[in-house]
């Protein structure tokens, strides 16, 4: 049941791969990186290194925590200000962890992946640090008070592998780095009892899953008596995940259908459904960790839905966010009171976008919320409020910089018809004099859709002054495959069913024109990883659509994606290609196996653009993607540089990805 490779070489052969990397990228940067490149490339590094945009910002203990980066910063800076000093640019920040200093000394190149804060110190975290980019993590205790690693402390070298604290001398470890822990899909498939001192090899099994799950993960959360329960988690795919907890000495296995996820305090535990069991897909359900007690808070329609499926509890409180057309409200329960409805909470601000989370990072059961809004054209701000009190009220903790002036700009929510008479919805983003120009303004169309994943209005920090301040115009579509309108929209497109995603952003495509904003030749599209599956196949299936595809880090050969680690675990979203029923449907889009030559079709030029230690999407798909296009007579330019699935670690190297591909844009749209 295998198909021949094309271009073995260039998944295995080490010489053949510099090789071709060396020549195409030679080619690439000869074309594309101009004086016009490095300016943008300048402007991009400006606004990723702005030291008035604080971003994200969670408290630990007595302190507030940023993670930020700035011009003699590229890779980051882990710093703290004392709680009840103003969040400002210019507050006494004192650098707890000093990424770039720290890779210096020691060698190697980390990146930043967060922190794990012990619960009954917050003073004390494990640091998570990504080796060049990849899955594979390191753990490293600190000190946030020395602002330096604890002398014998842990220091976990990397391996796919996750850690938390059970106590002060002592991590819950899932780790893949054991003989025989390791998942069929790489990931850490073991959970291990790590206490100071002792060889990892040493360590006792306190879980583990089966070899076709996904992965394990163990955590500690709050009970109201002051002390911790424990929780353990099998992952049987993505978004199918098992939660067996430990309080007080008892067992609970949370009883929900599969293919879903839940969340819980040590009362109750919420999901919202998926394919299976007596509710709708995307209902969302409360019941009380014995299992008693359901209750039904939020029944989906066509356009509504709980946003990312997810709800988040505090002690004596259930949040969600609803969304309806992608308009978005909170939500609020009180568990105390059975007899009561959710309530709608006043939000502080008009907003395209709102997310909820906790405010402090050792997950404390009583502690206020963190509300995030912003738009496309707004830049995001963060509040923080009680449980019990309201948004509206709100504490106001940032107020992210603009980057570009939206004067003249608009948002518009549109409606595309799909082959099959499914409304897909989508927003445009539109240029400021963009009403002098219809029919002619170039467009950059991006969509994901696929595993239930959500888009949502975000601030265009360099979308704005890349694109649309030199006159194109910016669409997000919100394809099924994506979970932008509940389960329900997802699984209309997970696997035999996943040309229906495929059909929606090509009907986005004819939307546009249709509407008299542009033409097919002043299309260009964009997305990574499973967006760059979409790009490929856009390429491919639907080549008279755009003028222009951009596509980075995707999946292209859908035959072979599951014998890279990683993949394996995809397998329920695509299908799996060593059965014959699914192989026929995922060779029938496959865009490894279905390049057409020049003579027979021709193509608008492409870019597939990769990272060289990505291990989560092997660089072999794109490098031989690009190959074969290239044999096939096809318009195409290719692309790698150092970095794993989510690119280069520094603010320079991601400037400088982002200004290779809007070059690449703007000469094919002739922007």
């Amino acid at each position: 049941m295998t198909d021949d490779i094309a271009f073995p070489a260039l998944e295995t052969d080490a010489a053949a791969i510099a090789a071709f990397s060396k020549r195409h990228i030679t080619r690439t940067e000869a074309a594309y990186c101009d004086d016009q490149f490095d300016a943008d490339a300048a402007q991009f590094g400006k606004i990723m290194e702005d030291p008035d945009n604080l971003g994200g910002v969670i408290r630990r203990g007595n302190w507030i925590f940023n993670w930020h980066r700035n011009a003699d910063h590229p890779r980051g800076l882990w710093r703290r200000v004392q709680e009840g000093a103003a969040i400002r640019p210019d507050a006494d920040w004192q650098t707890v962890f000093d990424l770039d200093a720290f890779c210096e000394a020691d060698g190697d190149d980390w990146h930043w992946r967060g922190a794990a804060t012990l619960w009954s110190d917050p003073s004390r975290v494990v640091l998570h640090l990504s080796h060049k980019g990849s899955d594979l993590t390191r753990h490293l205790e600190w000190d946030c008070d020395a602002a330096a690693a604890v002398p014998g402390g842990f220091d976990i070298p990397p391996a796919r592998s996750e850690a938390n604290w059970l106590d002060k001398n002592t991590l819950l470890l899932a780790t893949a780095a054991l003989p025989g822990s390791a998942t069929r899909s790489g990931w850490q498939g073991r959970v291990v009892k790590l206490q100071r001192g002792m060889a990892l090899t040493d360590a006792p099994t306190l879980f583990e899953v089966d070899h076709d799950d996904l992965l394990a993960y163990a955590y500690t959360f709050p009970l109201r008596g002051g002390t911790r329960g424990i929780g353990f988690g099998r992952v049987r795919n993505i978004g199918d995940t098992v939660l067996r907890l430990q309080i007080e000495g008892k067992n609970h296995v949370l009883d929900a259908p599969s293919h879903t996820s839940c969340s819980h305090n040590e009362t109750h535990y919420a999901y919202v459904t998926a394919d299976d069991g007596l509710d709708a897909p995307g209902t969302l359900v409360l019941r009380r960790i014995d299992g008693s007690d359901k209750k039904i808070l939020f029944t989906p329609s066509e356009r509504r839905a709980v946003q990312d499926a997810y709800a988040i509890f505090g002690r004596d409180h259930l949040f969600w966010v609803e969304e309806d057309t992608l308009t978005p409200s909170l939500r609020r329960y009180d568990l105390r009171d059975a007899d009561t409805n959710p309530e709608t909470l006043p939000l502080p601000t008009d907003t395209q976008s709102v997310t909820i989370s906790p405010f402090d990072a050792e997950g404390q059961a009583d502690g206020p919320m963190q509300l995030f809004t912003g738009g496309f054209l707004e830049p995001n701000q963060s509040w923080v409020f009680e449980q019990t009190g309201t948004p509206a009220t709100a504490a106001r903790l940032t107020n992210g910089t603009t980057s570009f002036d939206p004067t003249g700009m608009a948002v518009r929510l549109h409606m595309a018809i799909s082959d099959d008479g499914t409304e897909v919805p989508y927003h445009i983003i539109l240029p400021d004099g963009h009403a002098d120009r219809m029919g002619k303004i170039p467009v950059l169309q991006y969509g994901y859709g696929g595993f239930g994943v959500s888009l949502g209005p975000h601030y265009m920090r360099l979308q704005g002054p890349a694109w649309l301040a030199r006159g194109g115009a910016y669409v997000q579509g919100y394809i099924r495959g994506g979970g932008e309108f509940g389960t329900a929209w997802h699984l209309a497109a997970k696997g035999e069913k996943r040309k229906h995603g495929f059909a929606d952003f090509a009907a986005i495509a004819r939307d546009l024109v249709q509407r008299g904003y542009t033409t097919a030749d002043q299309i260009a599209c964009h997305g990574g990883s499973n967006g760059g599956l979409l790009c490929g196949v856009m390429l491919t299936r639907y080549p008279d659509l755009f003028g222009a595809v951009w596509a980075s880090v995707g999946v292209y050969d859908q035959l072979r994606y599951h014998l890279f680690p990683a993949g394996a675990g995809w397998i329920d979203e695509y299908g799996d290609p060593d059965d014959p029923q699914a192989r026929d449907w995922l060779r029938a889009y496959s865009p490894m196996h279905n390049v057409a030559a020049n003579t027979d079709q021709a193509y608008p030029p492409a870019l597939i653009d990769t990272n060289e230690t990505d291990d989560r999407v092997d660089p072999s798909h794109s490098r031989r993607f690009a190959a074969l296009l290239e044999q096939a007579g096809q318009p195409v330019w290719f692309h790698s540089r150092a970095g794993g699935h989510g690119g280069g670690g520094q603010t320079t190297e991601a400037a400088r990805e982002q200004a290779l591909g809007y070059a690449f844009l703007r000469r094919a749209l002739s922007l």
